[in-house]
Order: C-alpha cells, then sequence, then structure tokens
C-alpha cells in the first residue's frame, strides 16, 4: 500500500487534505456539544480520521503490525457501542434507530479498513483484488447516496447523522471522506 500511495502522491495529498477538514468538522461538532450531535458517531469519525491520516501522511513509516492492532481495538471498541446502542434503542433509551446505524457503519469501516491492512507486512502480498474491489464500490455507493441526501428533508440515507445548522458542521462531510477514504484504502492495498 505504501507504494501505491508514494506512487500516487498528488492522489494521496487530495485525500490528506478530505480528511484534515473532515477531522475539523467533527472537531466543531464536538465542541460545540449541542442536542444533536451523537458524541459517540462523532468520536468514532475522528479515530477513524486520524488512523487514515497517519496512514496517509506516512504511508512507508506506518508499522502494519501496529496498525492492524490499533484498527482491531477500534473494530472492537465500536461493536462494543454499537451493542450497547442496539440495546438502549431496544429498551427506548435512544428513541431513533439513527445513532445504531451511524455505530454500526463505523463498526463496519474499521473492519473493513482491517482487512485492508491483513495484505501488509511480512511474507503479505496484498488482499485479493475481486472481495476488496466488491468493498470500495459499496463505499463509492454509499458517499453517492449521501450525498443524494442533500436538501433533501425525509433523510432516506439514515448514515447521514444528525446535520448541523451549517454544511461544513454536518456529519454528512466525514461520513463521505471516510467512504472515499475507505475505498481508496481498499484500492491502494489491492494495488500495492
Amino acid at each position: 500500500m505504501a507504494e501505491f500511495m508514494q506512487d500516487y502522491a498528488g492522489v494521496r495529498w487530495i485525500v490528506v487534505s478530505a480528511f484534515v477538514l473532515a477531522a475539523g468538522i467533527v472537531v466543531v461538532r464536538l465542541s460545540r456539544r449541542t442536542g444533536r450531535v451523537d458524541a459517540a458517531s462523532d468520536g468514532a469519525h475522528l479515530l477513524m480520521c486520524l488512523v487514515m491520516l497517519a496512514m496517509l501522511v506516512f504511508p512507508a513509516a506506518t508499522d502494519p503490525h501496529a496498525m492492524r492492532g490499533v484498527l482491531t481495538a477500534l473494530t472492537v471498541a465500536f461493536a462494543v457501542l454499537l451493542a450497547e446502542r442496539v440495546v438502549q434503542w431496544r429498551t427506548r433509551v435512544v428513541p431513533t434507530v439513527d445513532g445504531v446505524l451511524a455505530l454500526a457503519y463505523h463498526t463496519v469501516a474499521a473492519a473493513v479498513m482491517l482487512y485492508a491492512m491483513a495484505g501488509h507486512g511480512a511474507g503479505h502480498t496484498g488482499i485479493p483484488m475481486g472481495p476488496a474491489l466488491v468493498l470500495a464500490a459499496l463505499f463509492v455507493l454509499d458517499a453517492l447516496v449521501a450525498l443524494g441526501t442533500v436538501g433533501h428533508r425525509p433523510r432516506w440515507h439514515r448514515f447521514a447523522h444528525q446535520p448541523g445548522t451549517h454544511p461544513l458542521t454536518s456529519a454528512l462531510v466525514p461520513h463521505v471522506v471516510m467512504d472515499i477514504g475507505t475505498a481508496f484504502m481498499l484500492v491502494a492495498a489491492v494495488g500495492g
């Protein structure tokens, strides 16, 4: 993956810029802490943005074993948060399914990133192209569906999270950036 990212440095730095923007938006959302902000989902966005930034900014220096450990920990932590959120939703502590779906998305994204990292390290030659490209296409499709919700009052794409009052404080931007970044990581894992 490091070779792919270094060969396509222009694309890599565009993705880095998008993740810096997404992380900034999440920090603003978390600092405002209004009733519409889901701290668990936004915290998950921030952690995922930081992991992606580490891999993108330092592709050759990022230790694959350490990154797999971080992604494993994130996947487990998000799964535990998801289980808690499901219980809260089923017992009506949380009135809507939005928070459940948002944490499910983060759990799946972390697991897919872990899968992408599975082909890195001593003696590994990458991940199978077919499953990686299917997953990448699903993340791109999710980004397109999320973008299709802009301006629509009834949100038919629940993973877009609760929007803020301003487009730059919306969780939609970090969500789309995460989708595109995850797809990029999968393609890089196949290409590298």
